[in-house]
C-alpha cells in the first residue's frame, strides 16, 4: 500500500491517498483526498484485518470480556453492557495489535506486525481491565461526594462538569492509551479537593476561576476546530495540561509527571491553531 499515487483526471495530475479502511467484518482499500484522512482510517483498517488475521485470539478474548460482569455493573449508569463490552475490546484490539507502531503497508511487514500483537493481547487486556475498574470505583466515590449537601455550591458544581469530561459513555474507546496511567489520579484530585473545602478559604474559588478561564478558551476552540475539521495536537496536549493544572491547584500531594502552572498553558495555547 504506497503513501500516495498520482493519477489524471479532466486533464489535470491529481494526488491520491490509499486507505485500508474498517467495514466491519472486512476491509476495502479507498482514494482518499487527505494524507492525515488515510494515514487514521488505514490505522483502524489494518486493527480490523489484524482481528481477523488472529480471529482464534480475539474470539478467546470476547468470551473472556465477556465474563466480566461485575465490571459492566459498575459500568450501568454510563451504558449497557454490549456497550461496555465492544468498546473495551475495540480498545484493546487498536493498542494491541498496533498501539505506537507504525502503520505496515506490505504483506512482510503485516505478519511481522502479527507476531507482535499475539503477545501483546493478554497485558493490554489486564492493564485495561484494573485501569477501568479502579476509575469507576473512583467515579462512584466522587459521584457520592457530589450528591452530598455542601456550602460550596462552586467546587460541586465544577466537579459535576469536571467529572463528565473524564468519565462519559465511550470513555475506554475514546481516552487514548498514554492517559489511562493517569485518569484515577485526576479522579482522587476531585477527593483530595473535597476533603480540603473546609479549609482553603477563598482560595478554591480563586483557583476554580482560573480553572474554568481556561476550560471556557478550550472548549470554544474545539467547538470551532471540529466545526472545521481541524485535528491539532496541541489543543490535545492544553486539554491534558490542563487537567495536571487542576492536580497542582487542588490536590498537590498527588504530584504532577512535569511542572505546570497558568503560565505554561498560556504558552501552549500561544501556538494552538485559531
Amino acid at each position: 500500500m504506497p503513501h500516495h499515487v498520482q493519477f489524471a483526471r479532466g486533464g489535470q495530475k491529481l494526488t491520491g491517498y490509499p486507505a485500508l479502511v474498517d467495514e466491519g467484518e472486512s476491509v476495502s482499500m479507498k482514494l482518499l483526498d487527505a494524507p492525515e484522512t488515510a494515514e487514521k482510517e488505514s490505522r483502524k483498517g489494518v486493527v480490523r484485518l489484524m482481528r481477523l488475521a488472529l480471529s482464534a485470539q480475539f474470539k478467546q478474548l470476547e468470551k473472556d470480556i465477556a465474563k466480566q460482569t461485575a465490571l459492566a455493573l459498575k459500568y450501568r449508569s454510563l451504558g449497557n453492557a454490549d456497550s461496555f463490552f465492544s468498546d473495551l475490546l475495540d480498545t484493546i484490539a487498536d493498542r494491541a495489535c498496533l498501539g505506537d507502531d507504525p502503520l505496515p503497508r506490505s504483506q512482510k511487514e503485516f505478519d511481522k506486525q502479527k507476531e507482535r500483537a499475539k503477545p501483546r493481547i493478554a497485558p493490554v487486556t489486564q492493564a485495561l481491565l484494573k485501569s477501568v475498574e479502579t476509575c469507576l470505583d473512583l467515579t462512584q466515590q466522587v459521584q457520592a461526594r457530589l450528591n452530598q449537601k455542601s456550602p460550596h455550591i462552586h467546587a460541586q458544581k465544577d466537579e459535576q462538569t469536571h467529572l463528565a469530561e473524564l468519565v462519559y459513555p465511550g470513555f475506554i474507546r475514546q481516552t487514548p492509551w498514554e492517559r489511562w496511567q493517569h485518569l484515577p489520579r485526576y479522579l482522587q484530585a476531585i477527593l483530595k479537593r473535597f476533603d480540603k473545602l473546609p479549609a482553603v478559604g477563598e482560595r478554591d474559588p480563586r483557583h476554580t476561576a482560573i480553572i474554568q478561564g481556561f476550560e471556557k478558551r478550550y472548549q470554544e476552540r474545539l467547538a470551532r476546530h471540529r466545526k472545521a475539521g481541524l485535528r491539532d495536537p496541541l489543543l490535545d496536549e492544553f486539554r491534558w495540561h490542563l487537567e495536571e493544572l487542576r492536580v497542582s491547584l487542588f490536590a498537590q500531594e498527588l504530584k504532577t509527571p512535569y511542572p505546570v502552572s497558568a503560565k505554561r498553558l498560556e504558552k501552549i495555547w500561544e501556538s494552538v491553531k485559531p
